[in-house]
């Protein structure tokens, strides 16, 4: 049965709520919900890292506690993990999360045509394809026929998206790491590393993307976010920053209060429409968002990196 417990903030948390079945297993989410909160609130859904091999929810609870505070409905789901469950498994359980967002939803005060994905590391390599695969019937899991899996907006902090780059930048051993997730090396899955890279599957329908990375970063290297920024940047409305630390940046104090406002910021900006309407809705007056008592720009760590515009709990631990 869920857990009900209340947090700080008036925010109400829900632990281990069943949202998917799948090979004789059942996956569960945490959702966060202030109460007071006005509605119809987007959602926000949160995916953590652990090199496609490790973790579990609870390690975005202090984003989703305060996401919560500002508005959203947070959800934070589990997701299958290698070497027991190959690709496209992961990539279809955080599907399965946003559209049960999309058909439970309504019933906690959610705006189902809002929904906004962010994830650290192997959770923004997920959540960045999920929108980028939307409804695409290979990857869809077979719960919630008739819901989208599409995203309105994305933020991926220090994620992983080129596998053949990332194989060149770094010594992963077979049958570790990603190499695990895809089911081998680039020689004997190229169809995985292909379909599993979303710099390979970007298109006309990419949702707005915030990526940050850390440019110290010795997990996942920070040209993985460039090469991604450069793919979207045709595309969509795609920014691209810099943190000055390293792979676990937004969890870290010294970063964790302007990273939070960033994200928060290029959501309100962009706005959310729902799936499908002809582009990003919002000009920065009325994106329909939650309002916040967010700080201006001139209030962010002066150390951040500037950016490049384009376009119309993990720590320190290995792995990504």
């Amino acid at each position: 049965m869920p857990v009900t417990e209340r947090a700080p903030e008036s925010v109400t948390v829900q632990r281990d709520i069943p949202f998917h079945e799948a090979g004789g297993e059942t996956l569960t989410l945490d959702l966060y919900d202030a109460t007071a909160a006005s509605g119809p609130k987007p959602v926000a859904v949160l995916v953590r890292g652990g090199a496609f091999t490790s973790g579990d929810k609870g390690e975005f609870a202090r984003h989703a506690l305060d996401l919560a505070a500002d508005g959203f409905l947070v959800i934070e789901p589990q997701y299958r993990l290698a070497p027991e469950w190959t690709f496209p498994a992961a990539l279809i359980d955080v599907k399965a999360a946003i559209e049960w967002a999309r058909t439970e939803g309504e019933s906690y005060g959610a705006d189902t045509d809002r929904v906004v994905g962010i994830g650290h590391s192997a959770g923004a390599n997920l959540v960045v394809l999920a929108a980028l695969t939307a409804d695409e019937p290979g990857f869809e899991p077979e719960l919630y026929p008739g819901s989208s899996s599409a995203l309105s907006v994305v933020v991926g902090y220090a994620g992983v998206y080129d596998f053949h780059a990332l194989d060149t930048a770094t010594d992963v051993p077979a049958g570790e790491g990603h190499r695990a997730y895809l089911g081998g090396g680039p020689d004997g899955e190229p169809a995985a590393y292909d379909l599993a890279s979303p710099v390979a599957q970007v298109d006309i329908d990419a949702p707005p993307t915030l990526l940050l990375h850390g440019t110290h970063d010795d997990v996942v290297p920070p040209a993985q976010s460039e090469l991604l920024a450069d793919a979207l940047g045709p595309m969509t409305d795609v920014v691209h920053e810099t943190v000055p630390s390293d792979h676990g940046f937004p969890f870290h104090g010294a970063h964790y209060d302007d990273v939070y406002e960033r994200t928060v910021e290029f959501i309100r900006r962009i706005g959310t429409d729902s799936p499908g309407t002809d582009g990003p809705g919002g000009t920065g007056e009325d994106t329909g968002l939650p309002d916040s008592n967010l700080p201006g720009s001139t209030d962010r760590i002066d150390d951040l990196g500037s950016g490049d515009i384009r376009g119309s709990d993990r720590r320190n631990g290995p792995g990504f």
